[in-house]
């Protein structure tokens, strides 16, 4: 049977390399197993490299034994005329034990949570991390903080304290620009991204971290934007609004004129009817055209005064109504405009409609809004009333003032007129 002596230099230094590679594998493989004191494992792995030890001696001892100066010895001579194929069957049992042990190691670092897993975990992180002793000296930083720090300081992260005191203070590259310093600082870097820096004690261990704040950055940066078109509206809005009273007062005193044209046409028609007729009675058409008058009259004081209820008081009674008011005018200037043109409206119908003699226009307020009602001693409306231009122009203003216009007829006639103070001081 051959020996390992029988085989030439080449075979003899495969079987050396072979139980070299063994013997290192082994010694690779005993801290990570020992550590988890399993004893299967630890056992294999030590026979592994005793067995492989073992033959490297020998084999080693009797190449050397060749060597003129070297004497032989029993021990070598009976490791010589070994069968080859015993060391053969040992070094493929150990190289075989081996690999399987690496490749259960490899699953259960690969599979379980262990320091160098953390550690690798802990360095990927994309937020910069870093913790320090008071001293400021680093006992574990990451990846992401060591490159932060040369992005923006451009050295790298020697000492903590020295480290936040420089973003505080804004000590940063040229190409960095400061968004904001002191507690928490934040920089714009090269790369466009935005990162903010947090500074904690935890037990005596100092940590600073780093978050990429770009969307919020960007965020921030869209709503300033947004704001600064706000303000430019928001001035065209205030411009508007410094004229937009006298644009209201414009087509209220347009709508009145419609008004005025349309009474004087039914008015000449009404004349023109009696001409043409006869034996009619003139009462119906000297009433319409005092009331005419006195409404050109009205048109044309209200220009000039003050208070405009005086006037409606003066045109009331130029056509025979008394006309009683309790209460006071709303200190809101829309509002106290809203509730004449309303009066004005209920004193046209109490004298067209209702044949009324009195007018009673009972004004307050509550911490909610101002109330007006208008009630008259004239005829009870015996059908539905129908709103014409006049009253549904009210109640159309009414409505866009948050405010409400009702109606009723029984037991009396009543109109009643509610305006909400916070808008209705901003009509």
């Amino acid at each position: 049977m051959i020996g390992f002596c029988d085989l030439n230099y080449a075979a003899k230094a495969v079987f050396l390399v072979f139980a070299f590679m063994n013997v290192c594998m082994s010694l690779c493989m005993m801290p990570g197993v020992f550590r988890r004191k399993r004893i299967v494992p630890d056992i294999l792995i030590s026979v592994c490299f005793l067995l492989s030890a073992a033959v490297l001696v020998l084999l080693a001892a009797h190449v050397k034994s060749y060597h003129p100066s070297w004497t032989s010895s029993p021990e070598v001579d009976i490791a010589a005329s070994i069968p080859l194929v015993i060391p053969v069957i040992i070094l493929l049992a150990v190289t075989s034990v081996l690999i399987i042990q690496a490749a259960a190691e490899n699953k259960y670092q690969r599979d379980s949570i262990t320091r160098s897993s953390v550690k690798e975990s802990f360095d990927y992180l994309n937020t910069g991390l870093c913790f320090a002793y008071r001293n400021g000296m680093v006992m574990l930083i990451n990846h992401r903080m060591n490159t932060l720090c040369h992005d923006i300081l451009g050295r790298d992260l020697q000492n903590a304290n020295t480290f936040w005191k420089s973003l505080c203070e804004g000590k940063v590259k040229e190409n960095v620009e400061v968004i904001s310093a002191g507690n928490n600082p934040s920089f714009l870097l090269s790369d466009k991204s935005v990162w903010t820096f947090s500074f904690e004690d935890i037990g005596g261990i100092t940590q600073i971290a780093a978050a990429e704040t770009t969307r919020q950055y960007m965020l921030t940066e869209e709503l300033k934007e947004k704001n600064m078109q706000l303000s430019v509206v928001n001035e065209r809005l205030i411009e508007y609004g410094k004229h937009v009273d006298e644009l209201i007062r414009e087509k209220e005193r347009l709508e009145t004129k419609v008004s005025i044209h349309r009474e004087l046409g039914q008015a000449l028609l009404a004349a023109r009817r009696y001409l043409q007729s006869d034996g009619e009675s003139p009462d119906e058409v000297v009433n319409m055209l005092k009331r005419n008058i006195s409404m050109l009259r009205f048109e044309n004081e209200a220009k000039s005064s003050d208070n405009p209820f005086d006037i409606l008081m003066k045109t009331a009674g130029s056509v025979g109504i008394d006309v009683g008011i309790t209460g006071r005018l709303p200190e809101a200037e829309s509002t106290a405009r809203l509730f004449f043109e309303a009066a004005s409206e209920a004193l046209t119908n109490a004298v067209r409609h209702a044949g009324a003699k009195k007018l009673n226009a009972d004004m307050s307020e509550d911490d909610i809004a101002y109330y007006i009602t208008f009630t008259n001693d004239g005829t009870i409306p015996q059908t539905e009333i129908v709103e014409g231009g006049g009253l549904s122009s009210i109640r159309r203003k009414c409505e866009q003032a948050g405010g409400t216009l009702s109606i009723t007829c029984r037991p009396e006639f009543k109109m009643d007129i509610s305006i909400p103070k916070k808008r209705g001081g901003n009509l």
